[in-house]
C-alpha cells in the first residue's frame, strides 16, 4: 500500500515532468527556415586536411569564418545507429560536390554533438566520413540549436540564415541535390 506522502511525490514528479515537457522556452526550438543562427565557436577539426578545406587556420573558429556561399551543417551522435545510415549516402553528397561546378560553393561539416576528438578520430580512421567533423564534448553548441536528435541538417548562408533543415535521413537525394544547386545561384 502506497502512504500518502508516496502519492504526493508521484503526483509532483508527474506534475513537474508534464510541465517540463510542455514547455518548448526550456526545452529549446530547432531552427528552422529564415532563422539566423545565433554566432558560436567551434573547436577546429583536429585534421590538416579539413581545416585547410574549411578554410580556418585558428583552433576556433566560427560558422562565417567558413568561405562558401553554403554550408551544410549536419548534427550527428558518435553513437548514433541512423547517422550511421545517413553517413554513407553523405560521403557520395560530399564526393559529388566536389567533382561538380559546386566545389568550393558548398561545404560540408559535421557536428559531433557529445563528441570528442577520440571519437572523431576513430571515425575518421573507420572512413566513417569523408568531410571534416567538429566536436562539441559538452553538447553546448547542441543545446543552442535546440538538442535536436541527430541526424540534423542544416543548410545555412554564410550569414548564418537557416535556409534548409531535415531532421532524420534524407530520403530523396536527387531532391536534396537541387534544392542545394538552386541555393547556390
Amino acid at each position: 500500500m502506497i502512504s500518502y506522502r508516496g502519492l504526493l511525490r508521484v503526483l509532483v514528479v508527474i506534475g513537474l515532468t508534464g510541465t517540463i515537457l510542455s514547455c518548448p522556452a526550456m526545452a529549446g526550438e530547432l531552427p528552422k527556415k529564415g532563422d539566423s543562427l545565433a554566432a558560436f565557436e567551434l573547436q577546429s577539426p583536429a585534421a590538416e586536411k579539413d581545416r585547410t578545406y574549411l578554410g580556418i587556420t585558428k583552433p576556433v573558429f566560427r560558422l562565417s569564418d567558413v568561405r562558401s556561399k553554403l554550408l551544410l551543417l549536419e548534427i550527428i551522435g558518435v553513437y548514433c545507429p541512423v547517422c550511421y545510415r545517413q553517413a554513407p549516402i553523405f560521403n557520395n553528397l560530399y564526393n559529388r560536390i566536389e567533382k561538380s561546378s559546386l566545389k568550393g560553393k558548398v561545404k560540408m561539416l559535421a557536428l559531433a554533438a557529445g563528441g570528442n576528438q577520440a571519437e572523431i578520430q576513430y571515425l575518421n580512421e573507420q572512413k566513417q566520413y569523408s568531410f571534416p567533423i567538429a566536436p562539441d564534448p559538452s553538447f553546448e553548441v547542441h543545446k543552442l540549436l535546440g538538442e535536436p536528435r541527430t541526424p540534423f541538417t542544416l543548410l545555412l548562408s554564410p550569414e548564418g540564415k537557416v535556409l534548409y533543415t531535415h531532421l532524420g535521413v534524407i530520403e530523396d537525394m536527387d531532391a536534396f541535390w537541387k534544392t542545394i544547386a538552386e541555393l547556390t545561384r
